[in-house]
Formats: structure tokens, sequence, C-alpha cells
């Protein structure tokens, strides 16, 4: 049943066997997976179907040093289904060697085994639409070439693993009818958690405070309590509701996302038929696309974190490319975007600011207009008409040039972390501030990853890789004292065997608290290469299956 908390009296209180908080994919993902139980579940959802601008305020932080992080609530959604209503699908599961303790990468290691988290990627791919979860080119494709450029792969770059594309699945809206029509799942929208009571004697939360608006609050008792509300929020609650979990000041540091960009630009000796370029479609449908991928034994070698790069279009803002669908997708995004959510004096603003490269894109659009035309349309159609949409726009293949998108691995930091601030938001919670920091190795992790694929290029003799390596230092320092972080949202609560050195154990449980468990990214202690939204599915995959089983033994 899906409800509203707003009909809950003032003062009432709710009893059940689980209360989930949180309602974006993992938060979701548990109900659906143990709505077959019989087990009387509570899912509360921060907020309704659609964001209001009140509730976007809650999200609303502070940010140290000033332009080192996007706006606090400018990559989240305060809304059913949560993060997953402006995601874009793609789905990527975490490499084996994301798992392993790396003796150059200082406070990595997971508590659990890759090999563990394959049936759970398999459910993860489905739960996303994603398709049957095969992630190697040569399986999924076994009719086509294995790499992506002929003669190109060796033992320090390949380009055999592929990214799988959701059509994107929006949580909230996908499975609403499964979680409605689900006798035992109480859904509450509107319901905002705003602390967690421990007692302290018995190592338990005893009960959850909500409240649907300010000055209207109700009570839920639960057997066990599962925080899902992002990587943000987990950590923002554990600290206001007394620093639950806090013994060893690990909750809120090791905040990770990814450093990504487009720089280099690649020309190929032979872009013909041995270049597999666009987005393919398996069986089902599901888009795909191959990357290059530097390999363990070569990140070892240069002692960086994981890294991964793929055929990209060039930088939207910058009219250099000339090409008239790429400029009217700039202004499209510029004037539609989300940033319109702002109000129109702020996007009157920023037009004036940008005057110059908005006549510029303009110009570039209306000199082909004609030509223009039957190119929207394709775009439109296979964006926002069909079943599952294309991911992107690329440039086409004949291009001269071929620019190079990068996405990295955020190294885990003690000192990159998030603090509360003695302001306080309209249900009283103090306010977050996050301060992330990125060391050299984050740095140097980008500057190696193009080395290696450059060298590789010259050494398969299948093109070249151009770019300057020191104009590259200038850009990534650039890069992250302005970040965004792109809604990825990692490692605040992060997962350990020693409760000195985390705050979750290998089961997700809070550390010291017998009842109290986490779902999402939050209990990454590495942040990989990958996108982060499939493997908190198959993480919250597997807490469902864990839950199941305490359950059933009491």
């Amino acid at each position: 049943m899906i409800g509203d908390a707003r009909d809950i009296p003032a003062g009432a209180k709710l009893t059940c066997d689980l209360c989930i908080i949180g309602g974006g994919p993992a938060g979701v993902t548990l109900a659906l997976e143990l709505a077959a139980t019989g087990l009387r579940i509570l899912l509360l959802a921060g907020g309704g179907r659609r964001e209001s601008a009140t509730d976007r305020d809650l999200y609303r932080g502070s940010v140290a040093p000033a332009t080192s992080h996007e706006p606090l609530e400018e990559n989240r959604r305060r809304m059913w289904g949560g993060a997953s209503s402006a995601w874009g699908g793609r789905c990527i599961p975490f490499d084996p060697v994301d798992f392993a303790a790396r003796a150059w990468i200082p406070h990595s290691g997971w508590p659990l085994a890759a090999e563990e988290m394959v049936p759970y990627f398999a459910r993860a791919s489905a739960l996303c639409e994603a398709g049957d979860g095969e992630y190697r080119a040569d399986v999924a494709f076994p009719d086509r070439p294995a790499e992506m450029i002929a003669g190109f792969d060796s033992a320090e770059v390949v380009t055999q693993p592929l990214e799988r594309w959701g059509p994107p699945t929006h949580f909230g809206r996908h499975y609403d009818a499964a979680l409605h029509a689900a006798e035992n799942v109480q859904v509450l929208l509107n319901g905002h958690a705003t602390y967690l009571q421990l007692d302290a004697q018995s190592g338990t939360i005893t009960r959850v405070d909500a409240a649907s608006e300010p000055g209207r609050a109700f009570t839920i008792e639960a057997r066990r309590y599962v925080l899902a509300c992002g990587g943000l929020e987990n950590a923002r609650l554990l600290l206001a509701s007394g620093g639950i979990g806090n013994q060893s000041d690990c909750v809120g540091r090791f905040y990770m996302s990814h450093l990504f960009g487009v720089f280099a630009k690649a020309r190929l000796r032979d872009a013909g038929d041995g270049f597999i370029y666009d987005f393919e479609r398996d069986r089902e449908g599901v888009y795909c696309r191959r990357r290059f991928w530097i390999t363990p034994r070569a990140q070892e070698e240069n002692g960086i974190g994981n890294g991964i790069a793929f055929f990209f279009r060039p930088s939207l803002s910058e009219a250099l490319h000339r090409d008239a669908l790429f400029s009217a997708t700039y202004l499209a995004k510029f004037f539609l975007g989300s940033r319109l959510r702002r109000g129109l004096r702020y996007q009157f603003a920023r037009a004036r600011a940008n005057r110059a490269a908005l006549l510029q894109h303009a110009r570039i659009v209306f000199s082909n207009a004609l030509g223009l035309i039957p190119q929207i349309f394709r775009v439109v159609r296979a964006r926002w008409f069909a079943r599952r949409r294309l991911p992107f726009v690329l440039p086409p293949k004949t291009s001269v040039e071929f620019h190079l998108f990068y996405q990295t691995e955020h190294l885990p930091n003690p000192e990159s972390r998030l603090v509360l601030l003695p302001e306080r938001d309209a249900f009283g919670m103090p306010r977050l501030e996050a301060r992330i920091a990125f060391t050299d190795l984050d740095i140097e992790t980008v500057v190696k990853l193009h080395r290696v694929i450059r060298d590789r290029f010259a050494g398969s003799g299948t093109g070249e890789l151009i770019y300057d390596e020191a104009a590259l230092r200038t850009s990534l320092q650039h890069s992250v004292q302005t970040f965004n972080s792109n809604a990825h949202h990692i490692g605040t609560t992060r997962m350990s065997l020693d409760p000195a050195h985390g705050v979750v154990d290998a089961d997700c449980r809070v550390h010291g608290v017998a009842n109290l468990f986490i779902a999402g990214s939050s209990v990454f202690p590495t942040s990989g290469h990958a996108n982060p939204t499939l493997t908190l599915v198959a993480l919250a995959v597997r807490l469902a299956a864990h839950l199941k089983t305490t359950f059933a033994a009491q």
C-alpha cells in the first residue's frame, strides 16, 4: 500500500517489523525483495511524487572551501524514487580489483569478496532493467569482434568491458504498482525521519522520530531499521542522532566521488570496420557500449586507482566543435535544464553572464538550421519517444578526431568529509557542510590513465592520443577546486570488519547497534570508477537476503 504521511495523526505511534528510511533505489529494492516474506514493512519516503521547493530546501547545506563542491541540493532529489528520478541509467558493476586490499591504495579493501557479489549484480541488472547482466563484450556479443579497435588490447589496457544502460528506470514510478499491491508493505510518502533514538544499555534503536510537516510529528517502532537515504543523508541522520556509529569518528569521513571530464582527443589510423564506436544493442534491446579499462596489472605498476575512458562528444559549452546539433543541445540544456528550478531571475542573470557564448552557439545553430531539423527529429525520437532512451548523442563515426571522456576512482581519504552545521532546517535537523578533498594520487590516476592509453595507441599503431600533460594537470587542479559530484556520493558510512576503521560490518549492520543497518553507496569502502547505482542496488539485494535469514532465525 502507498499512502501519505500527512494523513497520519500528530503524535501517532506506528509499529512494524522493518522500517526502511528512504525511497530511492536502495530503499525501493529492499521493499521489493522483502515484499513476499510476510514481514510488516514500513518504507518512509521523504517527499512526494514530485519534488517541492520546500522538500528541496531540506537538502540545502554549505561547502568549504567555497566552490569546492556543487550546492548540496543540486544533484539530489527529495521525492519518491530519489536520485533515480534524475539519473541516466548507466549501469557498471564494480571490478574485482575494487574489492581487494591494494598495497598502493591506503584504506582500500572490502570485507567481502568480489565473487560473492556476482549473483547480486545479476539481480541488480534486472531491477535496473539493464538486461542479462553480462558486462563483457566477447560474451554478450560473441559474433562480433572482441576489441573496440582491432589490434589495440594489451596487458595494460583492454576494451572488452561493457557498460549497460537502463531505460532509465525511475524506481518510484516503475515499481509503484508492485509496492502498492504488496499487502505487507506500507509506503508513506512525505515522511521525513528526523531522529533515531538509541538505547545505549541494550545497543538497539527503539524508535524513529518522523514528521510529515513541521510541527506534525509521529514515531515508528520496529524490530529492525535500515537507513537508505543516500550517500550524504545517511551520515547526516546518524550524526544528528547523537553520533550513532561514530565511536571511531568515521561517520561522514572518507567522502568520495569520481573525477571525470573530457580533455584529450584521439586520431585513429583506421576508423572503418575494425572500429566499434556506436552503441550496440543486445537481444533485449539494451544499449551497451565498450570502453577503455586500465587493467589491475597496469594500475599496480603505475601505483594508481581504477579508471576507464570512452569516446565521447566535445564539451557542449565550447563552440569550437562547430556542430549545430551539439550547439542546439547546449542551448536546450542551458535554458530548460534543472537550473531553471532556481527561478527566472537567476536564469536571466546566467544568460547575461554567458551572453557571448550563447550568441556563438546560436549562430552555429542558425547557420545550419535546415540540416539540423532531421537530426533533431531523430534524436528526439530516440531520446524521448522510445521505450529505451538513447543514452547520449555521439559525433559521427566519420569524425577526424574523437574526444576522450575519462572517469576515475576517488581514493579513500579520511580528511574528505561531511560535518554538521549549527544552522537547522525546517524540521530542526542540523544542515550539512561538505569538505571534499582530493590528493596527489587522485590527480596521478587521471594523468597516468591518459599516459597508458596514449602509449598503447602508439605501441599498437592504431592511432594517437593528443593532449598536453602539463595542461591536463592544470585542468585537473581547476576541476578539484570547482568540483561537481554528478550525484556520486560515496563512502560516508564505510564498511569495515574492524569498528575502528568503519561504520558498518560486512552485513551492513552499524557497529555496536544490533538492529540498525545501512543501504546505499555510503557503505562503499572504495569508489571504483563505476557509477554507484548498480552496486548499491546489488548490496541492497544482498542486505535483503541477510534480513530474511535473521528474521527467520527469530
